[in-house]
């Protein structure tokens, strides 16, 4: 995911291969896992031609954090415990990020938005 993220547009298989860190993956191997992603939601094909086929990230990084982030959090018991931990353990860059997102989905007019 971290190369369809960093790339600047779609990539063919053999373009992700070569930007893989590590050792190279086969592509079949490569294949599986795109295909994977994308029942998952994370990667879409872009273009029809089965040889020409490229890859992009369906969603953006900041949107896959923030769906783990909500994922992680327990449905009833002590999520409210999870939450005070996690804005506990923020650096004040980080903080100072998420009171001015409080702040401005608080301001009157504003729809609220649900995921």
């Amino acid at each position: 995911m971290a190369a369809l993220w960093a790339a600047e547009g779609p990539l063919t298989s053999p373009q992700l291969q070569d930007r893989v860190a590590g050792r190279r993956p086969a592509q079949t191997t490569l294949l599986t896992a795109l295909d994977r992603l994308g029942h998952k939601g994370l990667v879409r094909r872009v273009g029809e031609a089965t040889r020409r086929v490229q890859f992009e990230a369906a969603i953006t990084e900041a949107e896959h954090a923030s769906r783990a982030m909500l994922e992680a959090l327990p449905e009833d018991r002590n999520r409210g415990a999870a939450l005070l931990r996690f804005a506990g353990d923020l650096g004040p860059d980080d903080l100072a990020v998420l009171q001015a997102a409080i702040a401005e989905r608080r301001r009157p007019g504003r729809a609220e938005k649900r995921s």
